[in-house]
């Protein structure tokens, strides 16, 4: 008898461009941390970083955090005119997006 074991995803990492003007990109790691026991997901992009217990939990807060920085940075930008901030732009286009399930598909998760 042959015992078979679930595989595990330990690490994952997805690079997306998407045909904005200008080009976005989008850089998603997602990788099994022994020390926290747990998944690290992180967007290079928007400086956004996840825990979870699971892969699936840690993609899920990490949109959650996405969508969270893209709100806060549009709001500030709205008050403070000026503001140059080089995740502007991909926040911008995370909230015209309109909610997680479509950020989801563009990031490839």
């Amino acid at each position: 008898m042959v015992a078979t074991e679930q595989a595990q995803t330990l690490e994952f990492r997805i690079v997306r461009q998407v045909k904005t003007q200008p080009p976005l990109t989008f850089t998603v790691n997602v990788f099994y941390s022994p020390e926290d026991a747990g998944y690290i997901a992180e967007c290079f992009e928007m400086d956004a970083f996840a825990w979870g217990e699971n892969f699936e939990e840690a993609v899920e807060n990490l949109l959650d955090v996405i969508i969270g920085f893209a709100e806060v940075l549009v709001s500030d930008m709205k008050e403070f005119p000026n503001l140059q901030d080089p995740r502007l732009t991909h926040a911008q286009f995370i909230l015209q997006l309109g909610d997680e399930a479509a950020l989801r598909k563009v990031l490839g998760l």
